[in-house]
């Protein structure tokens, strides 16, 4: 699963690194979560452009936007046949940029959380699907999920799973929803070689969705029974 994640890269910066028009502005964030506005790379009319899409896909079949299952995640093994991502799959996918993403390890009854980067620190792309949801004034709504595919073996013991992180030669094949539907970009949703990525032991704050400063990726130097939440971390 990936609940929350970080992305503090410039509009300006993404730009020039994916060779995309850039989206209208939007501050670094350092604790994203579900139902917030991101900045995703996609293409539209033959280019590739940088837009800001709500984390949390609304399939379009959804009747009521209140009601909507809360879909942040798609599963790579089952995303070519779920009825939510099929169709996005195959015409409407996305990369998700961020600077890392946050994984909670159980400690007993608590949850220690891990900030998890690239071992190099450059930005990663997470793969995902977007669709756009009609609310009934006719507005369109645009949402994304992120594929998340089985973690890597030396982050398994934090979770099993982890997001879909393409590298640079992927991203163009994920973007290209010309690629035979969906079935040759597939391809790119293989687990990351053991030693891409590092996990560093965070301060309790980042637990609540509102604290959304750099502070929340200060280290723990050890886990902290007095500040650490139980069970799942509050996306409110």
């Amino acid at each position: 699963m990936c609940g929350r994640y970080a992305q503090t890269t410039s509009r300006e910066a993404l730009a020039v690194l994916l060779d995309a028009i850039p989206a209208a502005e939007f501050s670094p964030r350092y604790n994203i979560s579900p139902t917030q506005l991101c900045p995703v790379a996609l293409m539209e009319d033959g280019e590739r452009r940088l837009a800001l899409h709500r984390w949390g896909l609304i399939p379009p079949f959804t009747s009521d936007e209140k009601a909507a299952p809360l879909i942040f995640n798609a599963r790579a093994e089952t995303i070519a046949q779920k009825p939510a991502f099929r169709t996005a799959l195959q015409k409407r996918r996305c990369l998700a940029p961020a600077d890392g993403w946050y994984e909670w390890r159980a400690n007993g009854r608590f949850k220690q959380p891990y900030l998890i980067r690239r071992a190099d620190r450059r930005p990663m792309m997470f793969a995902g699907v977007w669709e756009t949801w009609r609310r009934p004034d006719g507005a369109p709504l645009r949402s994304f999920a992120i594929a998340t595919v089985p973690a890597s073996r030396d982050l398994d013991e934090i979770h099993e799973r982890m997001p879909a992180v393409l590298e640079p030669e992927h991203w163009g094949a994920w973007l290209d929803n010309r690629v035979d539907g969906g079935s040759l970009a597939m391809r790119c949703l293989k687990p990351a070689p053991a030693g891409r990525f590092d996990a560093v032991a965070v301060s309790a704050r980042v637990n609540q969705a509102s604290n959304d400063g750099p502070e929340v990726q200060e280290p723990a130097p050890r886990f902290d029974r007095q500040e650490a939440e139980p069970l799942q971390p509050r996306l409110i």
